[in-house]
């Protein structure tokens, strides 16, 4: 059952699944894109339902459909209206890290994690599952954000703290169809 959000995900605007593939309010930010090696992991035009997972309940579900283009998924009409640009790296084992690509903004990170042939449930990377030295050694913290990062090694270092930690709320993704 899940119980509670994690206090990053606590800040995520209603409808916004927090930590599905396009959810990405994690805790962790960078000023720019950190991860360059991106294939489209869900086909060419993957049409996405999603669902915002918290409280032991789903809400949702919003759909929307993708179009992979220069490097990236870019939304293309839906009733998911909160999510923007994102791409897809493969990590480790099924799982994936999607990272946010909204102009203007800061980029987030979650991790992604494979449950079936078409089911993908995300978190936000958040930096309190990473230990005192991982944060001290990654983080550069500023007053408008808790963990900022400046790596692709920072990034690697919290989604492997993300991974062993159970998940307490998040989003799950299911690929409905590829058009």
């Amino acid at each position: 059952m899940i119980v509670e959000m994690p206090r990053c995900a606590a800040r995520a605007p209603h409808g916004l699944l927090v930590a599905s593939l396009a959810l990405l309010t994690g805790c962790i930010t960078s000023n720019a894109p950190l991860l360059t090696d991106a294939t489209p992991l869900l086909g060419e035009r993957p049409l996405l339902q999603f669902y915002s997972l918290h409280d032991g309940t789903a809400q949702g579900p919003s759909t929307e459909t993708f179009r992979w283009r220069d490097g990236r998924y870019e939304p293309t009409g839906g009733t998911a209206t909160d999510i923007g640009p994102f791409t897809l790296h493969a990590f480790e084992g099924d799982a994936m890290i999607a990272q946010s690509l909204q102009p203007g903004r800061p980029t987030e990170y979650a991790l992604v994690r494979k449950l079936a042939d078409g089911a993908y449930f995300a978190v936000a990377i958040d930096e309190h599952d990473a230990d005192e030295a991982t944060r001290a050694s990654y983080c550069a913290s500023d007053l408008d954000r808790s963990c900022r990062v400046e790596t692709r090694d920072a990034v690697l270092a919290f989604a492997r703290a993300a991974a062993v930690k159970p998940p307490t709320a998040g989003g799950l993704a299911l690929l409905v169809a590829e058009p």
